[in-house]
């Protein structure tokens, strides 16, 4: 979750009233112009997904950049018939496919809704104004960049760890707001164990 002088972003109700959501959080991670807030609450519309629904599905290219209002989503790959869970994000947070959105190139994965989800879309071709337009907004896609390279760090550190329970622990520390709330399998997928095994360390109370 993006986070700046120690606090995690929280979408006031005064702010929802002025601007879209994903402008107040855009003008959280940096400050823009008021003609930046205006074009992205102009071009960028409410989505709503179902559990299971998916944003994206492997070879498809993204066309749209995605702010979490609520809810859960993961990324995973397919080996063969089983799912690997490469990551999950839940609400405050920016989620694409790095590949299929930047590059504008077939997905190597798919982006699936945990839960009901309440999220704001942009498009690839709004994002590019954006850019071209608003030298502030690239500073904005550096740190969200930046937020993107700590996170992969962070599953590259964990993927790492050779134990089991140890695993679990980071995960604690890490996303403990999300240990009872999505299904088992996915945290087990996640953390590069089976369900029984994560059900026989959650049993212990690690």
């Amino acid at each position: 979750m993006l986070t700046k002088n120690n606090t995690t972003f929280q979408l006031h109700p005064e702010k929802e009233t002025a601007m879209s959501p994903l402008a107040a959080f855009v003008s959280y991670v940096h400050p823009v112009s008021d003609a930046a807030l205006k074009y992205i609450s102009l071009h960028s519309a409410p989505k709503r997904v179902s559990r299971g629904e998916y944003l994206l599905k492997a070879g498809e290219r993204c066309g749209h950049i995605y702010f979490i209002r609520k809810g859960v989503i993961r990324g995973y790959i397919k080996d063969g018939t089983r799912e690997v869970t490469t990551w999950i994000t839940a609400e405050n947070e920016m989620v694409s496919s790095i590949r299929g959105f930047t590059l504008q190139e077939p997905s190597l994965e798919n982006i699936q809704a945990i839960e009901h989800c309440d999220l704001i879309a942009a498009t690839y071709e709004s994002l590019q104004y954006l850019y071209e337009n608003f030298i502030e907004m690239n500073i904005v896609g550096r740190k969200l960049l930046e937020q993107y390279y700590r996170d992969a760090e962070e599953r590259a550190f964990i993927s790492r760890i050779p134990n089991a329970s140890k695993r679990y622990r980071h995960f604690l520390d890490t996303k403990s707001n999300l240990a009872n709330r999505i299904p088992l399998k996915y945290i087990a997928s996640y953390l590069g164990m089976t369900i029984e095994t994560l059900s026989r360390i959650r049993s212990k109370k690690v």
